[in-house]
């Protein structure tokens, strides 16, 4: 009788070919959930990072409107209150009227005089100082101030501000002129989160300005380290390609403008939401 010997090479064959399929679909089912998982996380971090930078964006233009709605009571004697609205959307307003503080003072005849000494501006004084106080609209640690008049952005950490609006300061070589207005906030320690809109209103509470002519020299700003949360800002502000020389001392921020004619303005406000 003939014997029939099977046929091991080819089963063989066929069980490897099953093994290599079910390895191969295994490989290819975890390509395709590691990519899945990928694509989920990245991709709602990148939504999330895209949505926070609009509300930030947005933000930054409501509050900038804002602040030049504002500065008509800086802009026009006659206008002692204005109104506006900030969609807040789960951000925080935060009013004091602890802020940055400066000194501001004159040269007269070879002294200088800090302008709070004087009695037109004593009202501002603190500690020989001008409280510009706060307002900022605060969102996922980033910040948006209105900052004596101008607006500045900067975050929690302190490390670092910029410039999104000039405050009404101006160093005129030219003219041999210094125009410096501002905005001194004396509103309530308060605070407001909310994800509707918020209406704000900022009323006139004192307004004083003075016109320096007699034997004037320069106007010079100076804020010490420590007293603004807004160093990179205000560094941007006052720099020398915007006519003001740097006499820094340390870490205290110093700049003069020469000028034979110094306007200064002060308005200071209440804030009420």
């Amino acid at each position: 009788m003939r014997q029939h010997k099977p046929d091991t090479d080819g089963r063989r064959w066929n069980d490897d070919r099953a093994v290599s399929e079910v390895i191969a679909f295994v490989l290819v089912f975890a390509i395709i959930l590691g990519s899945v998982g990928i694509l989920y996380s990245t991709g709602f971090q990148a939504m999330d990072d895209y949505q926070e930078n609009e509300q930030l964006v947005n933000a930054e233009r409501a509050m900038d409107a804002l602040a030049d709605n504002f500065n008509d009571v800086m802009r026009y004697n006659g206008v002692n209150q204005r109104y506006g609205e900030l969609s807040l959307r789960d951000g925080t307003i935060t009013t004091s009227d602890s802020g940055t503080k400066l000194n501001l003072s004159v040269e007269i005849d070879g002294t200088n005089e800090s302008i709070v000494h004087k009695d037109r501006f004593s009202q501002y004084e603190d500690d020989g100082r001008l409280d510009l106080g706060e307002f900022t609209y605060t969102a996922n640690g980033d910040r948006i101030a209105y900052e004596g008049g101008g607006l500045v952005r900067g975050d929690n950490s302190e490390d670092w501000s910029l410039v999104r609006k000039q405050p009404h300061i101006t160093c005129s070589d030219d003219r041999e002129a210094a125009v410096i207005s501002l905005v001194t906030i004396s509103a309530d320690d308060r605070s407001v989160q909310s994800s509707s809109g918020l209406g704000v209103t900022m009323s006139v509470e004192n307004r004083n300005s003075s016109v320096y002519t007699d034997d004037v020299g320069s106007v010079t700003i100076t804020i010490d380290d420590g007293d603004t949360k807004y160093n990179d800002a205000w560094n941007s502000t006052l720099d020398t390609d915007r006519g003001w020389s740097n006499n820094d001392n340390g870490d205290n921020l110093r700049r003069t403008c020469t000028a034979d004619r110094v306007v200064v303005t002060i308005v200071e406000v209440d804030l009420e939401y």
